[in-house]
């Protein structure tokens, strides 16, 4: 007669309760590694939906870093535009204003 893994109580072979994870914790435990429950369920697949929304979460933030430093790039820019436009504009009224006094001494000179 065959064992059926349901009804068996032998945890070398039964999927039910928590003999799986027994057998998980056994085999880390051999192998010096830490046992978590949690990556024994990923390991698994049973937390696919969770890593599949931990993973579009990463892609989400890295995306608005992403964005936050061009929109930062782009302002740091514009301000900068703005700079050279306002020192072209400062320098040409002073440049007008110097030519309009020469202007003025010339004309002065020449009475």
């Amino acid at each position: 007669m065959s064992e059926d893994s349901l009804n068996s109580s032998n945890p070398e072979t039964a999927n039910h309760h928590w003999f799986p994870f027994l057998r998980y914790k056994k085999e880390c435990e051999e192998n010096g590694k830490e046992v978590s429950v949690n990556e024994w369920m990923r390991a698994t697949g049973k937390l696919d939906a969770k890593i599949a929304h931990e993973e579009s979460v990463a892609l989400a933030a890295k995306i608005s870093a992403e964005k936050e430093a061009d929109a930062k790039k782009a302002i740091e820019k514009e301000a900068k535009e703005k700079k050279a436009t306002l020192k072209k504009e400062s320098n040409n009224a002073k440049q007008s204003l110097n030519e309009k006094k020469s202007t003025n001494n010339e004309s002065k000179s020449k009475n």
